[in-house]
């Protein structure tokens, strides 16, 4: 049975946590700071969605005898690019297992891929700045209808990726073997907001009489990555997204409300789950 890129990727973060425990126990701290970056790289272009993308690329560097070295790796000096390269090249040669050799010969791909790409100034920047970004959206839509015909019309999208319609996050899935697609309600900023309420809404947050008038002020003041507004007397909680140049805005008493409803909803399933467990062990 064929593994899938994703089964291939979830072996490699779990050799690169079992590396860095191995660094961390022997005190090696730039190693165990190289294994995060790399680490970094893999989540970098998974929520980016071009997994199918690096896929694509793969496939030609592993079919090669010996891994090569991206020649413009050179010209991306003081970074932890060519520091990573040489551990992994090092870690490559001092592995005798064929399973782990095929993990390292992956993450070497990974940084080829993301040198090649030109992406490399952005996925060092991921890496040094990654506390101060908000879930990554990489489109906006302002319906479902527009989200819809973009999932059907393009023959191969991004994925696994997070997307916004309106205000509201989805997490769009494709998967390349059968051609499925589709999206669900996402929500990754909610236990932010919920941490951030319970420390209580700064008092001195700018109001303003419409929605206007607090993107017109967001964009010259952004959110990092994010920051309280009220909107005729209600608080809102913005959420900066740099790749789609705009804020998200999430009504915060109707979203904390849908929050708790939604964790409700988990566990009466969890517990439901483990009664119908207890009673089957008991049969």
């Amino acid at each position: 049975m064929q593994v899938t890129i994703h089964e291939q990727l979830t072996d490699v973060v779990l050799f690169i946590g079992a590396r860095r425990r191995a660094a961390e126990a022997k005190g090696r701290r730039e190693e165990v700071k190289l294994w995060g970056y790399v680490r970094m790289l893999d989540d970098f272009v998974r929520v980016t969605g071009q997994v199918y993308r690096f896929e694509d690329f793969l496939r030609g560097e592993l079919s090669a005898e010996r891994p090569s070295v991206s020649t413009r790796l050179g010209n991306h000096e003081g970074g932890l690019a060519e520091p990573a390269m040489e551990l992994l090249l090092e870690t490559l040669g001092e592995t005798p297992e064929p399973e782990q050799k095929q993990h390292v010969r992956v993450l070497i791909a990974l940084i080829n891929f993301i040198v090649e790409t030109g992406q490399l100034d952005e996925a060092e920047e991921f890496f040094v700045n990654r506390w101060d970004y908000a879930p990554i959206a990489i489109a906006h839509f302002a319906n479902h209808e527009e989200a819809q015909a973009w999932m059907e019309s393009v023959a191969e999208p991004p994925s696994p990726v997070r997307i916004l319609i309106g205000d509201e996050y989805y997490q769009f899935w494709y998967m390349r073997e059968d051609n499925t697609r589709g999206m669900y309600r996402d929500d990754p900023i909610e236990p932010a907001l919920e941490s951030l309420t319970a420390r209580g809404i700064p008092p001195e947050t700018p109001s303003f009489a419409t929605r206007e008038e607090a993107e017109a002020w967001l964009k010259s003041h952004p959110a990092n990555p994010y920051a309280f507004v009220a909107i005729v007397g209600e608080h809102y909680f913005a959420v900066h997204h740099p790749r789609l140049k705009r804020h998200s805005l999430h009504h915060v008493a109707s979203t904390l409300k849908a929050w708790e409803e939604r964790k409700r909803a988990v566990e009466l399933d969890t517990d439901v789950e483990t009664e119908d467990s207890s009673e089957g062990a008991g049969e």
